[in-house]
């Protein structure tokens, strides 16, 4: 059958079923012809309008974006082309009422040209109020997002992840979604009583299920990027979990050894390089070696 279009009641009481011509040959048709209930008959019938069907009229996120750009670029005298329309997103994250889109787009030269009217458009047509676009992540050792607002001055933004409502500057911080599994396997813990030391902490991505769905007793949480301290600090606020944890803000090489007392989980980190594995791994010794020299 053609999805694009639906079944037809006829002037004479028989129904139509739209079929891609090109796919059913005759001699399928011949067999149809034969199964259908005694007394009625199968012919092929060529309509003039058929009626579009519910799925074909809905349109994606992308081609609704891709439509009302063609109508920006086309109203400001400019000439639409295939290169335009490969210069779309196909994705972006949200966060809230703000879409981030990728690096590669909007890179073409008239982009410039329809500023500011291009993103109050891709903004209206994505159903945000804030646009920004993804760059490189820095090398500062904080693994800072270069992250530019193209439309809204605060990058400011919320993200609730499994019943944890997290904030943070979309252009200081990162979100990684793609530590879902890990956030789910610390959430089914039972940590009552027990200590927690997170020695990366970052904007509570670990921190947080273990006070909030693990229950631990007291989360020790190390983390070195002021930006990102500030969002823990204000995200620990909004969960409730304040009074259970105390930021180590600095080197976890360096503050660790001197403010623990006892250590029962350390918080798993996902390592994406052999490099990144050698250097936590080595971190991890160091700090677990001051631990256990304190006298308990």
């Amino acid at each position: 059958l053609d999805t694009r279009f639906r079944l037809q009641k006829l002037a004479d009481a028989t129904v139509a079923l739209p079929v891609l011509s090109a796919r059913v040959p005759e001699l399928t048709l011949g067999v149809l012809q034969h199964s259908v209930a005694p007394g009625s008959t199968c012919t092929i019938t060529h309509i003039q309008s058929p009626v579009p069907s519910k799925k074909s009229s809905v349109r994606s996120s992308q081609q609704q974006l891709e439509e009302a750009l063609r109508g920006l670029v086309e109203l400001r005298g400019e000439v639409w082309s295939e290169e335009l329309g490969r210069d779309l997103p196909q994705s972006w994250k949200r966060h809230g009422d703000l879409a981030i889109l990728g690096e590669a787009t909007f890179r073409q030269p008239v982009w410039k040209i329809l500023e500011p009217e291009l993103w109050e458009t891709v903004a209206s047509t994505l159903g945000v109020k804030r646009v920004a676009r993804m760059g490189r992540v820095s090398t500062d050792g904080f693994r800072t997002p270069t992250v530019t607002l193209l439309r809204g001055q605060d990058g400011w933004v919320q993200h609730v992840d499994n019943g944890i409502r997290y904030e943070f500057d979309v252009t200081k911080c990162m979100f990684s979604s793609g530590n879902i599994t890990e956030k789910l396997r610390i959430a089914s813990f039972n940590c009552s009583g027990e200590t927690v030391v997170d020695l990366y902490a970052g904007i509570g991505y670990f921190t947080l299920p273990y006070l909030v769905h693990a229950g631990a007793s007291f989360v020790h949480a190390c983390e070195w990027n002021p930006h990102a301290v500030n969002a823990l600090r204000r995200n620990l606020e909004l969960n409730g979990a304040a009074q259970r944890c105390q930021v180590h803000q600095g080197d976890n090489r360096q503050v660790s050894h001197a403010r623990f007392t006892r250590l029962y989980y350390v918080c798993s980190i996902l390592f994406y390089t052999p490099l990144l594995f050698i250097a936590y791994f080595i971190t991890f010794c160091y700090v677990l070696t001051c631990i256990m020299n304190i006298p308990q």
